[in-house]
Parts: structure tokens; sequence; C-alpha cells
């Protein structure tokens, strides 16, 4: 069976940047993201057994999304990205595509949604598909034909755990699908998102 590898760019970079110890080249640029950023694309290849048969990496853009739109706060209170880092991203993308990556990108949409977008494509093109992110939201795409490949951290070291259906029941107590219903009653407070008043990750759960 064919595979397809999406990869979740700013959240893989983000995870370097913060997870590395920082970094520079001779003129001065910083680089430990893109250290990172490439250890954890190197080890979803090997993760998956052997080079897919297709690849691409998903980037957000600075352009508000339909979501803005239709929630002012949307990430209203979101801090902007380090200056470190933002000067990674270029590169980034670059070294994507060095690597064989297909870059995409579109105005009014997140790299979460391309995500969607390609695992939703792969499972009608029985494609098998694994989505490299550290982004516990992309959980809800998994089913019989997608997995994440998620970076943990642990004793100093980055593994990439393969979450499936029956990892995700394991760790959380629900299915991919209630995930959505999960996120929907506790809110996250990353993107400024209110849930139900009084109604934590436990409580949620048991709902």
């Amino acid at each position: 069976m064919k595979k397809l590898l999406v990869i979740d760019g700013n959240s893989i970079l983000n995870r370097a940047f913060y997870g590395v110890r920082p970094l520079n080249a001779p003129d001065g640029l910083p680089t430990n993201a893109l250290f990172g950023f490439v250890g954890m694309i190197n080890k979803a290849f090997s993760r998956i057994g052997n080079e897919p048969s297709f690849a691409a990496i998903a980037f957000d853009l600075k352009e508000k999304t339909f979501r803005h739109k239709a929630c002012d706060t949307y990430k209203a209170t979101r801090k902007p990205m380090p200056d470190d880092l933002a000067l990674q991203l270029p590169v980034s993308k670059d070294i994507a595509t060095a690597l064989g990556l297909k870059v995409i990108e579109s105005v009014g949409y997140e790299a979460d949604d391309i995500l969607g977008t390609l695992s939703r494509m792969g499972e009608e093109s029985e494609v098998e598909v694994f989505v490299l992110t550290g982004d516990r939201d992309s959980l809800q795409l998994v089913d019989g034909n997608t997995s994440i490949l998620y970076p943990s951290t642990s004793m100093g070291r980055t593994e990439t755990v393969l979450m499936d259906e029956a990892a995700v029941m394991e760790k959380y107590g629900v299915t991919p699908p209630e995930m959505i219903d999960v996120k929907a009653l506790m809110g996250d407070s990353s993107d400024n998102i209110p849930g139900v008043a009084g109604v934590g990750p436990k409580t949620a759960t048991q709902l």
C-alpha cells in the first residue's frame, strides 16, 4: 500500500525551537529550530519504515483565516513568534524542499486544514497516511487509514510515538472523533477558545 507523510511545519519547527539549545551558523543565523526540525523529519521517515510514496509539509500564513472571521477573539492572546524563530521559518521551507517535500500553504486556511484535507484525500485514494505533528488537535484525524506521528520528549530525548485508534483510546479514553467533543467542552486556552464553564479535561472526557 502506498504511503503519504504529511508534516505540520509550524508545529514541528516551534517544538524544535524550544527543545534544542541555542545554535548559530557562522554568519550568526539561529539554527537550533532547523537542527531539530530536520531531526524530527528524519525520525518520521524511519518510523514509517521506508520512504513514503508521497510527502508534503504544510505551513500557516500570516493572513487571517476563516476562523478569525467567525470569532474575532480567536488566538487573540497568542504571543508573536520570537525573532530568532521567525528568522529560521523561511529557511525551513527551503530545507523541506531540498528534502523532497512539497511545501503547501493556502491563504485563509491553517496548516491544520491542509493536514485534514490531505488525510481525507489519502483515504479516498486508498493511501495510508501518517501525519507528523506536535499538535494534539490532529488526533481527531486518526482512523483505520490515518495515524499521527507525535514527537514526545522524555529524559531529554525526543521519540516519535505512533498514535493509532487504539493508542488514542488507551491514552485519552475516547475515540478520535470524540476528541472534537472533548475540546469543545473544555475549550482551548492556547487558541483563546472558551469551553463550558467549570469543565476541564477529566469532566469533558467523562461526558
